[in-house]
């Protein structure tokens, strides 16, 4: 027969954690039961109807997220720890410290996975620490490839008893263009005290470019990544910083186009500085194109649902590009991948037949893709 205190267990096992982790632990279960009742209170404030959607796509499963969100608060705890003592400078790009940071608890922006960027020398360091700590490679990148450091830009790895992911990033986009060095992200960075331990995230300049970047190539389908624009911009920004730093990343009509829909969605107040964003045309275009994927709530992982969305989506991430990306867009469409090799396996000796054939895979892997479109639309 159970004893009644049976239950008392797992709270008892919290005195292994150092007193800072257990009041974090102990103030996120609050936040986070407090958070459920609320319901996104703030989005109903703006729109009942943005606030329904809110609700509808944050808490499709309360109990689970909650769970989850602890789960990744002690996950970030712990590796932010091994990490230090290791010397492997990290940076943590969302996850429970942008909560904290931008809504002051953590019920009030949950996540799925932890990313983490670390200097592109440290990758194999960072990756054994991982492992070390029971994490196992989900998601890998071909390495056999030339330069696939910088073909890609992270893997993921899966916690194998809590089931916590982590998503290993070693540049902060993956499309290959210019973005700023892990050394001046490190010089600008933010450090908040977490259960604790001293954890780093990017400064609030590269911080908003990121996010507004990371927003733009999923079309802004989740209206909380524009919540956090909404937060961010009411904070202590440095515009001289962040107008030089779009400049010389040519991300201005990416970041014109977050604060575009933030303020027609949100009201979020816009200042001098960020309508000079606002007023560039390609700006103005990016925003409208997004409109029918908010609207229509359109689920882009891995693809929408239809051939017509699919070819809006992608006619829209190649308006994204600059036009440095979309030279480099066409080389690689023109040589072979690691898909190549997947599609038809060869030995190495006749790997140079890739180059003729990849015109030919690429139509292959294409029309696969759109007959299963549309077979999942027909059912």
């Amino acid at each position: 027969m159970a004893l009644p205190f049976a239950k008392l267990s797992k709270a008892a096992k919290l005195r292994n954690y150092p007193a800072a982790m257990r009041k974090l632990m102990l103030e996120a279960l609050f936040y986070l039961a407090w958070g459920r009742i609320m319901k996104m209170r703030p989005f109903a404030k703006v729109s009942p109807s943005l606030g329904d959607y809110m609700q509808e796509t944050t808490y499709e499963s309360d109990r689970d997220a909650h769970r989850q969100a602890v789960q990744i608060s002690k996950a970030l705890h712990l590796v932010s720890q091994t990490f230090s003592k290791q010397n492997i400078p990290a940076l943590q790009l969302k996850g429970p410290v942008l909560a904290q940071l931008l809504y002051g608890d953590l019920s009030r922006r949950t996540s799925k996975d932890l990313d983490v960027l670390v200097p592109m020398d440290r990758i194999e360091a960072a990756e054994q620490a991982l492992l070390e700590l029971g994490y196992t490679k989900t998601q890998e990148v071909d390495r056999t490839l030339d330069k696939w450091k910088w073909r890609y830009n992270h893997e993921s790895y899966t916690h194998e008893r809590t089931g916590v992911e982590i998503e290993l990033h070693w540049r902060l986009n993956g499309d290959a263009g210019a973005e700023q060095s892990f050394d001046d992200l490190w010089t600008r960075r933010q450090t908040m005290q977490f259960g604790g331990t001293s954890v780093h995230m990017l400064g609030k300049e590269d911080l908003l470019i990121y996010l507004a970047v990371h927003g733009a190539r999923h079309a802004w389908f989740r209206l909380r990544w524009l919540a956090d624009i909404d937060k961010l911009v009411r904070m202590d920004i440095d515009w001289e910083l962040l107008a030089r730093l779009v400049r010389q990343y040519k991300s201005s009509h990416i970041v014109g186009q977050a604060f575009l829909l933030a303020a027609a969605l949100l009201e979020t107040p816009v200042t001098p500085q960020m309508e000079v964003l606002m007023n560039q045309p390609r700006a103005r275009d990016l925003a409208r194109r997004v409109i029918v994927f908010i609207r229509e709530k359109v689920s882009l992982c891995p693809e929408p649902e239809t051939e017509r969305l699919a070819q809006q989506y992608r006619s829209y991430q190649y308006a994204l590009r600059t036009n440095g990306q979309k030279a480099l867009f066409w080389w690689r469409k023109m040589t072979p991948d690691a898909w190549d090799m997947q599609t038809l396996p060869l030995p190495k000796p006749l790997h140079f037949m890739y180059y003729p054939l990849h015109p030919f895979l690429l139509l292959y892997r294409r029309n696969q893709r759109r007959n299963a479109l549309q077979r999942e639309v027909g059912q």
